[in-house]
């Protein structure tokens, strides 16, 4: 039994999020987590503050209303009731929260996180701090689902030859065999045409051996124009990417990649970093 972390602030409860959990569970039985976070202020200049080089400290609602998040709680036992999902409720209502939710995830197989509705009030861009915070310190690897998505019925995989590219693929294939069954496109985009494939035997041998319905594509153009136009021509599908904004990426999968299609809304995005 694989378990999951939901994870909400204050009482932006996300349906989406835990509708991907929900379709897992019908697949095989799931842990559900829900982790609370609590809510934030974020009208002082004084909002941001590191802690180190890790988690921001939540700037906290002075004199918060503890029903703003019984209310997701309530929401979210009553939908496991409902669906007949095993769950536990985790709450943290310190500044401290993000690294908490850090240290959690190193006890998960998967958190899934709703893109538009963690910390939404934050308001200044998509994605906003602290879910790349929390993209960026994640120890298991991440689903982020807009609100306004179905479940997969497609996969697409971001591949630029890099150890992490790798190490993604392998991971989504472990968590979600039943996936691995659907029409899969592995991708590779280099600006830099008529170089092929990296390690395009290995690859293929790899990937054929985990996907049983894959065909591999090479995008001849910058990916980070026209990937989201690409991805709108393919039918529900799941983006699956290497490190989220971390050194050593190459030149084609690099951060603003993954910011381009996550701020757009569009595709859940699987994203796992070794």
């Amino acid at each position: 039994m694989k378990k999951i972390l939901l994870s909400f602030d204050g009482n932006h409860f996300s349906p989406a999020a835990f509708e991907f959990a929900r379709n897992m569970n019908t697949y095989e039985p799931i842990l559900l987590t829900g982790v609370f976070l609590p809510p934030a202020d974020f009208t002082g200049s004084e909002s941001y503050a590191y802690v180190g080089n890790a988690a921001y400290l939540i700037p906290l609602v002075e004199n918060k209303d503890p029903k703003l998040i019984q209310e997701s709680i309530d929401k979210f036992e009553e939908q496991c009731l409902q669906n007949g999902i095993e769950f536990r409720v985790h709450q943290d209502s310190s500044a401290y929260a993000l690294q908490e939710l850090k240290r959690e995830s190193r006890f998960a197989d998967l958190m899934i996180i709703g893109s538009e509705k963690f910390y939404e009030n934050l308001g200044l861009e998509t994605p906003n701090d602290y879910l790349k915070d929390a993209l960026h310190n994640t120890e298991c690897p991440v689903i982020v689902t807009p609100e306004n998505v179905v479940f997969p019925e497609s996969v697409v995989l971001a591949y630029d030859g890099s150890k992490s590219s790798v190490y993604a693929i392998r991971s989504f294939a472990a968590l979600f065999p039943q996936l691995c069954h659907k029409k899969t496109i592995l991708l590779y985009a280099e600006q830099k045409s008529g170089e092929g494939i990296p390690q395009e035997k290995l690859i293929r041998e790899f990937a054929t051996n985990h996907f049983d319905d894959i065909i591999f594509h090479e995008m001849d153009a910058d990916p980070k124009k026209y990937l989201n136009t690409w991805l709108s021509e393919i039918d529900k599908p799941i983006l699956v990417s290497g490190a989220y904004g971390r050194s050593g990426l190459s030149q084609t999968f690099r951060r603003s990649f993954i910011t381009n299609v996550v701020e757009r809304h569009s595709v859940p995005v699987f994203i796992a970093h070794s």
